[in-house]
Formats: structure tokens, sequence, C-alpha cells
């Protein structure tokens, strides 16, 4: 999807709508739909999502589709949360895995956080937001913090342009996580480090709450995917999802553009 970058531009826009959470944009071309909340769009574009507009239901880059490796093991009465709306890719796969196919047998709760309702809007507009589907309008943060439900599965997709939030290296954020975990959880964290030191001091601080860590790394992306639980992950590998029947067909090249599974155990 690097080619979109460069067709980010106003003869592709479809609708720009200035926010009290910042700008956003949505694009189109004869096949994508995508968003961008980057102002400087047309210079390096930053793009948040990208929709098939013919198959709403594929996941389409590689950094989204490794945010679904909770579906390497069977998957059962799934309670899972998103954090972060973007352009409801989350929301439309696990749909359609519950609606149209045998991989996702039953969906006991599905909540989706969003802080910017304007995201919400849009979602439902252009990115076939589901409905009916439940949204809470308010920040990870806050929500976390109230937290009540213990999530099988929490997706963390937080960005503003390229930047993930503060609050994800704050040890507090973290703390109330585990609160909304049980023994198996499995939270997926979409992040872009700046820097080897910022990643060390993230992992650093992770491992003090979660027992096992996965981190995916990419050929083409400088995305870092990182899976946490308290139970082992050492069945995320490479091999697996290349054998696994649930990838082969939601993500059948994912195998081939991950460089490299490195885990953190200590049990």
């Amino acid at each position: 999807m690097r080619q979109l970058k460069n067709e980010t531009l106003k003869c592709n826009l479809v609708q720009f709508k200035q926010t009290t959470l910042g700008p956003i944009y949505v694009y189109e071309n004869a096949q994508y739909r995508w968003l961008t909340l980057d102002e400087k769009r047309e210079q390096d574009a930053v793009i948040q999502g990208v929709m098939s507009k013919s198959k709403s239901e594929q996941v389409l880059v590689p950094v989204n589709q490794s945010m679904l490796l909770f579906l390497l093991k069977p998957v059962t009465n799934l309670k899972m949360l998103n954090l972060g709306l973007g352009t409801a890719g989350v929301e439309r796969v696990i749909y359609y895995l519950f609606n149209k196919t045998k991989f996702l047998n039953t969906l006991h709760t599905f909540n989706t956080v969003e802080i910017n309702p304007d995201v919400v809007e849009i979602a439902q507009t252009h990115f076939y937001l589901p409905k009916p589907h439940s949204v809470f309008l308010e920040s990870a943060e806050q929500f976390i913090q109230q937290c009540k439900i213990k999530y099988d599965v929490i997706t963390i997709d937080i960005f503003s342009g390229e930047y993930h939030q503060p609050f994800l290296n704050s040890a507090l954020f973290w703390q109330n996580m585990t609160r909304c975990c049980n023994s198996s959880s499995q939270i997926t964290l979409n992040l872009n480090p700046k820097t080897g030191q910022e990643l060390q001091l993230l992992l650093a601080l992770l491992r003090k709450y979660f027992k096992a860590i996965a981190l995916v790394e990419f050929n083409e992306y400088k995305n870092i995917v990182i899976v946490l639980s308290p139970s082992s992950l050492k069945h995320i590998t490479v091999d697996n999802i290349q054998d696994s029947d649930v990838f082969k067909h939601l993500a059948p090249n994912l195998y081939q553009d991950i460089n490299h599974i490195y885990h953190i155990e200590s049990f």
C-alpha cells in the first residue's frame, strides 16, 4: 500500500474535516479508500488505514494482518476490545469471520474505544463500520482505568500521524491493563518506535507486567507489532502463520512479509 502515498493528493480527496482533535482526510482511487490525520499529507503521507472498495473485509497491510495473530489458536466465546477505531478494519474483519466463515464461531463481547466522534462518523460513512457495533467515545487511557471486563483479546492501534500516544509509556496504563486480562489473554500493539532506545525502554516496562512478549518485525515496514500475554506465545512463529488455515484465507502472504519474530519469556 506504499504506492498510495503518491496518490494522497487533492484530486483524490473525498472528505476533509477539521475536528477539535485535528484534521481528518479521506482519499480514494479506483481500488482503495484510505485515511490520514497528517497535515503534511502531500509531502510524506502517514496513512492510518486502507480499505479495498470491492472487498472491504480484506486486511491489506501486513502490520494490520499481524494484529490478528490471536487467531493462531482456536477461539471460542471471544471477548474482544479494540482501542482506536481508525478505518474500522478490525471491526470489519471480526464480523466477517464471525458471520461468513468457520474461523470464529462465537463472539461474546466486542467493544471499540475511540476518542474522536468525527472518526466514528467517518468510519460509518466511508469505511463500512458494521451495524450495530459498540463504540465507546472516550480515551483509551480512561477506558482501561475503569475496565470491568476481562478480555481475551485487546488490540491497540492508536496513532496521531506517525506518533503513538504518550500513555503507552506509562506504568499505570499497563498496570491497569493487567486488570482487563485473564490468564491467557493476548494484547497486540502496533508500534512505530523512533529509536532503539525508545523500544528498549518500552520493552523493559512491559516485562514488568507480562511474562511473554512476541515482537514481530517486517521486511518493508518500520512498524513493529508487539504481542503481550501472561501465557506463552511461543506458538507465534512464521511457520505456524504459513500453515494456519485462517491466515491462508485472510493473509496468505503474511509469513513472507515478516522478517523475524522475537520471543521474550520468563516462566
